[in-house]
């Protein structure tokens, strides 16, 4: 499935890994707010959206920095800084300062994320990007099969080995790509035509695209539903299991990560001639329909795991469309600054939902919250329904490129 890519692809991917092996703390970080902290769901809404807002700056020097310097050497870079900061964490007591600091090493993970995605997109031809992108998906996500899990099981009394642990797996996996990606890679050659390089700023540039910026919009929406699994559902889990919530909530991230490593290379086999649009909107619907289930649900376990299943079969499809659809859309010399712009919008829009959500919850319950998730999802779907026939009559040599391919 995954064979002809470019050995740099590999090692990106494997970088990936690595450092997903440390993802123990940023699925824990609602259960630490309310659980260590002694804070509310409103207040966990409240210091998410902060992060949110602080992520706007950096996104966009992430995205500048990304089309102007060389994508290698920034990774190495910040991934060093988010180091120090982790560690720092790991031998400081827990407090809202310590968090903070921890915060602050994210925001240096968040500004590499455009140079990982312009870096693999210009190292792929966009007849094997799906492939290219779908391996990154799946090493990040093999990566965190037993960390929510170790997270969980270390969350009581062990919380400060966590952060030691992210640490030195960001460190080893920032060591592997200094050594083995050279500081100048060869690109290979595109063959689409609205990703040829183009002069001006990134608005002159969407002046002539403007459905990308529907596109953001619609990702924001989406991505509101999709951040429930790290907002809402622990959140329920810790109300109705009490102090057994956080390890079933890791054992359920857990779940989600067997289930990328088993689908992935199957589904997008499956999907490998379908219109990238196409796998985010079967995407989002699952997601939708998979988490809004869990209003039903009390305390009969089981069913948690089959809807997380359902969920993360909806995850896989809306991220094997995602990256490849924006790569496709936007110039290369573009990228990075386009990609830093759709995360800092999603993000920010994304905790404004969970300020909404929150509120919900201190004034209802968790279940008129799920109820307002769904609500956004139908809507959302008809969005995408309308969305995609724009799509296909602007960027109308891609349709016909796949059709002529199938």
């Amino acid at each position: 499935m995954y064979r002809g890519l470019k050995r740099e692809v590999y090692i990106l991917c494997f970088g990936r890994f690595v450092t997903a092996m440390g993802s123990l703390i940023w699925p824990m970080l609602t259960l630490i707010l309310k659980s260590k902290l002694g804070f509310d769901a409103e207040q966990v809404a409240f210091w998410f959206l902060i992060y949110g807002i602080i992520q706007i700056p950096f996104g966009l020097l992430g995205g500048r920095l990304t089309d102007k310097y060389n994508k290698r050497n920034l990774i190495v870079v910040f991934d060093l800084l988010s180091v120090g900061m982790y560690m720092a964490t790991a031998f400081l007591p827990l407090t809202m300062g310590s968090i903070c600091i921890y915060f602050l090493g994210s925001l240096f993970q968040h500004l590499e994320w455009p140079a990982y995605d312009a870096l693999i997109a210009e190292l792929t031809s966009d007849h094997d990007r799906e492939k290219a992108y779908s391996l990154e998906y799946l090493a990040s996500n093999l990566g965190i099969v037993f960390a929510p899990t170790l997270g969980g099981f270390l969350f009581q009394n062990y919380l400060w080995l966590s952060f030691l642990i992210a640490g030195l797996a960001v460190l080893s996996s920032t060591v592997f790509i200094y050594l083995f990606i050279p500081s100048t890679v060869e690109k290979k050659d595109n063959h689409n035509t609205y990703e040829k390089n183009e002069e001006g700023s990134l608005i002159q540039i969407l002046k002539g695209r403007k459905l990308m910026l529907i596109y953001i919009f619609i990702c924001c929406v989406g991505m509101v539903i999709y951040n429930q699994f790290n907002y809402l559902l622990p959140i329920q889990m810790d109300e109705l299991f009490h102090e057994r919530g956080a390890m079933f909530f890791g054992m359920l991230t857990s779940v989600n990560g067997i289930v990328v490593i088993t689908c992935t290379p199957i589904l997008t086999k499956l999907t490998l001639k379908w219109p990238d649009l196409d796998r985010c909107i079967c995407g989002v619907l699952l997601e939708v329909l998979a988490l809004t289930s869990y209003v039903f649900y009390d305390e009969t376990i089981g069913c948690y795991f089959l809807s997380m299943a359902a969920f993360t079969i909806g995850e896989i499809l809306n991220t094997l469309g995602m990256s490849p659809y924006i790569s496709k859309r936007i110039p290369a010399s573009h990228r990075g600054r386009y990609t830093s712009i759709h995360n800092i919008c999603t993000m920010t829009f994304s905790s404004l939902g969970n300020t909404v959500v929150g509120k919900i919850v201190v004034l209802y319950t968790f279940r008129q919250g799920w109820y307002l998730v769904f609500a956004a999802g139908m809507a959302l779907m008809g969005l995408m329904a309308v969305y995609r026939r724009l799509d296909r009559k602007r960027f109308r040599l891609l349709y016909e490129k796949r059709e002529k391919q199938g």
